[in-house]
């Protein structure tokens, strides 16, 4: 397991982004000591950028600049505006990365939580300057899964907390493009993982997208439900970035004990 490092190590600063999908806020992570990598990282419907803190300032503190956005139509979050089509929220992922690339590195990552997750990969797919991207607990054949869940009854889709598109309606609307999307990710690293208790999406779904996913790609599953699976894939997550940006110790000093894992 990732040691814990110290919130005083990472700086952090509210950011109001012009995108073409309206004026978008985001919480950007400035570690104490940056490794050259900034991450991007869109959260899940109904929810908003704190759901992502634990996991985006954990990061942080290991050297990994992190922007965390508010997608439009989101009323938790701190965006306004009204989420009109997917194109939206990958408009809103894509002004980011661009902020991402001027102000702070030469290597961005895609990531995302649940919507946030199929966002990402698709933003990725789109734009070869992202190096790769991690998906948290979304999965492939949604809009069925989701018609049998409130078929039975059994989970609120939160369609109140957002202006604009409901789930069921992102759900559909990303599905009719995610073949092409995944195969756009060739070539680049991506993690996906897997929230063993999750209820909204389930391993089948998770394990269907991995498969239809392209090389090289790794599967890794937390023990987590879905709402705080960003917060229980620290971990992972932090493993998955050192494999691919081992840090390098300071010119003339050993690493110090809280450098490791």
């Amino acid at each position: 397991m990732a040691r814990e490092r110290v919130a005083a190590g990472v700086n952090l600063e509210l950011r109001h982004l012009e995108t073409p999908a309206g004026r978008i806020a985001a919480l950007d992570y400035e570690p104490r000591r940056p490794r050259g990598v900034a991450i991007v990282a869109g959260h899940g419907y109904s929810s908003s950028k704190h759901n992502l803190d634990a996991l985006c300032a954990f990061l942080a503190s290991h050297g990994f600049h992190v922007l965390s956005i508010d997608f439009p139509g989101h009323k938790l979050g701190a965006s306004g505006g009204v989420l009109r089509t997917i194109d939206d929220l990958t408009t809103a992922f894509g002004a980011t990365v661009d902020f991402a690339l001027d102000r702070h590195a030469g290597v961005v990552y895609a990531m995302g939580h649940s919507m946030g997750a199929a966002t990402a990969l698709r933003a990725c797919a789109a734009d070869p300057r992202v190096a790769g991207a991690i998906s948290i607990a979304t999965g492939y054949g949604r809009p069925a899964a989701l018609d049998a869940l409130r078929a039975r009854g059994v989970v609120d889709l939160r369609a109140g907390y957002v202006d604009g598109l409901t789930l069921p309606e992102v759900v559909a609307a990303t599905e009719q493009i995610f073949d092409a999307a995944l195969a756009g990710l060739a070539g680049r690293p991506v993690l996906y993982v897997l929230a063993d208790r999750d209820m909204m999406v389930s391993r089948r779904s998770v394990e269907e997208l991995y498969a239809r996913a392209p090389e090289p790609k790794t599967l890794v599953e937390i023990a987590s439900d879905h709402t705080t699976a960003g917060e229980h894939a620290r971990g992972a997550v932090l493993a998955w970035l050192n494999e691919l940006h081992p840090r390098t110790p300071l010119a003339g000093r050993a690493a110090a004990p809280s450098d490791a894992l």
